[in-house]
């Protein structure tokens, strides 16, 4: 019984943090400044693989950040352009999130697909929007 209701406890304490944390960056975004979305990238030097990391979205900008090795060895896509968006096939959805979106670009690189949760696909198809309007 004690378990049950500390179990319970430290899930509600980490749902309130959460919360608190997405909505002071949802904030940071509406404000105008740049926040970091976790994502996954699937870069074409890269062939089948997903590389984790986190895209910088802001204003004006929108720029990749690896987090492994592999990510550091290929070079960052820029001028990304949204084609489309579709959901992960059953086959990606055992490396990633199957709740996820996978944003298409094309890019300076080639074609690049981005892997992001539903509450960050709005600020990045927003911020890619922004970054060919201009």
């Amino acid at each position: 019984m004690i378990t049950s209701v500390c179990a319970i406890a430290a899930g509600a304490l980490t749902v309130l943090a959460l919360s608190r944390t997405v909505r002071r960056r949802d904030e940071r975004a509406a404000r105008g400044g740049t926040i970091e979305v976790l994502c996954m990238l699937r870069h074409p030097a890269r062939e089948r693989r997903w590389l984790r990391g986190r895209m910088a979205v802001g204003p004006a900008t929108v720029a990749w950040k690896p987090r492994t090795r592999a990510g550091a060895e290929v070079p960052a896509p820029t001028a990304l352009r949204q084609v489309g968006t579709r959901a992960p096939t059953w086959r990606e959805g055992l490396r990633m999130n199957p709740g996820c979106t996978v944003v298409a670009c094309d890019s300076s690189v080639g074609a690049v697909e981005i892997a992001v949760m539903p509450h960050d696909l709005g600020l990045l198809l927003l911020a890619l929007e922004r970054t060919t309007t201009e």
